[in-house]
């Protein structure tokens, strides 16, 4: 039979509801799809076009990224250990930096991490989200991109609540693509009113389409919410504007009857580790929403809250921080905390029939890793090996739909060195600002 690739691995890790492991093993793949999977025995009835991996790999589902903001690669590093960053220092600096260019630029500087460390699907909320869309096409990545609204001027949109119209028409425009799907993305429940919050979860259903949102994420939402509804998810029910399309973001002060809650009405949850004790706050209770059948995928956050766009990190971090939340060594094994991050996430995305495990039907979203780094061996078990050992520089190959985006670790549609330098100019052209910022509000 024919393909035209043949990836074939020490190890290939399936991810499917039966966890098959082939060792050794292989994946065909065809017109963009996976035409076969098995035992490395029977990869010699196929006939490539060509072949990848070898005895040295480990080939397994590439990693679903629940929730970033990928052009704010611009701001990394800015204003970090200051207290309410978010009214302080991030939406002024928006207000006065973020323009179309800069979205653009900053995620094809992003993409590239996260291409070469081993994601190939992502969620993204922010401005301009035409232009991220254009780049992860450039960059050949899945995505779920929201267009970001807010009850305020913003910088893709003159006034308050602008970004619904911007976001019909995006929507409008990406309706269909084969690596984009456009949705609608509020920033929170305290930047966005009842009204409007309502009407863009009647206008996701009835076009058919998940929406994001920041829920439950700091303590002063928290506390307002709390004092009116008795939480931010009690609030979020009681307005009708929680359902199977939402995608919450971190979703983190929560009681045992907002986890009933967001579990009855369906709700995916974006786990944030990283960003979340980066910035002092409580450990989700990832642990109670599992247990009550929720999806929830993992995430990096943006550049400026997690700062690291690798998956390697979340996935590591993700079970050691359910363990401390619990004192239960055993609660999130390797093999979930992988699951997490793979068809998980494609899950909490909607796209599990798509992506996030190895399976005949599914597309060639796949990565192959060099196992033979000190690092990786030796390996005992193949889950623990990819959650705790793994780290982004061990990714050879990254393949998206069956095309390959990264080829023995350089990507294929994007010039890297072009990319460094524009960063290189977006940093000193906002290098003053920052400061003028951040020392007006010193």
């Amino acid at each position: 039979m024919n393909c035209e690739l043949l990836v074939e691995g020490a190890a290939v890790l399936s991810l499917d509801p039966e966890w098959r492991i082939f060792e050794p093993g292989y994946v065909a793949i065809k017109s963009g799809a996976i035409v076969g999977i098995g035992p490395g025995a029977e990869a010699r009835r196929w006939e490539p076009a060509r072949r990848l991996g070898g005895a040295d790999s480990l080939v397994m589902p590439g990693f679903v990224n629940t929730h970033t903001h990928v052009s704010m690669a611009a701001f990394r590093g800015a204003s970090e250990d200051v207290e309410d960053r978010l009214a302080r220092f991030i939406f002024p600096l928006e207000k006065r930096l973020v323009k179309r260019d800069l979205v653009r630029e900053a995620a094809l500087f992003c993409l590239v991490e996260m291409a070469k460390s081993g994601t190939t699907t992502f969620a993204d909320m922010y401005y301009f989200e035409d232009e991220v869309a254009a780049a992860a096409k450039r960059a050949g990545l899945r995505c779920l991109l929201g267009e970001t609204i807010v009850d305020f001027a913003a910088p893709d949109a003159a006034e308050a609540y602008g970004g619904l119209d911007y976001g019909l028409r995006f929507i409008e425009d990406f309706r269909g693509d084969p690596l984009v799907t456009p949705c609608l993305a509020p920033h929170a429940p305290y930047t966005v009113d009842a009204e409007h919050l309502s009407l863009v979860a009647r206008e996701s259903a009835r076009l058919g389409l998940p929406w994001m949102m920041h829920v439950a994420e700091t303590l002063p939402e928290a506390r307002r919410f709390g004092a009116s509804h008795g939480s931010t998810v009690k609030y979020l029910d009681s307005i009708g504007a929680l359902g199977p399309g939402l995608l919450a973001a971190h979703a983190i002060y929560v009681d045992d009857a907002d986890v009933e809650i967001l579990a009855r009405r369906d709700v995916s949850i974006a786990h944030c580790p990283a960003s979340n004790a980066k910035s002092g706050r409580s450990i989700a209770p990832v642990w109670k929403y599992r247990e009550a059948g929720l999806r929830c995928g993992l995430a990096t956050d943006g550049p400026i809250s997690g700062n690291g766009m690798d998956m390697q990190g979340i996935v590591g971090l993700y079970p050691k921080l359910q363990k401390v939340l619990t004192g239960r060594r055993d609660l999130v094994t390797a093999r979930e905390a992988l699951r997490a991050a793979t068809l998980g996430g494609a899950e909490t995305l909607g796209m599990g029939a798509l992506t996030g495990s190895l399976e005949t039907g599914k597309r060639g979203d796949l990565i192959i890793v060099s196992i033979d780094d000190f690092n990786l061996r030796p390996v005992y078990d193949w889950y623990a090996t990819a959650v705790y050992a793994m780290r982004p520089h061990n990714v050879r190959s990254v393949l998206v739909d069956g095309r390959l985006v990264v080829d023995e670790g350089r990507m294929t549609g994007i010039d890297e060195a072009e990319c460094l330098e524009r960063m290189r100019g977006i940093s000193e052209s906002c290098r003053g600002e920052i400061a003028r910022i951040l020392g007006e509000r010193s």
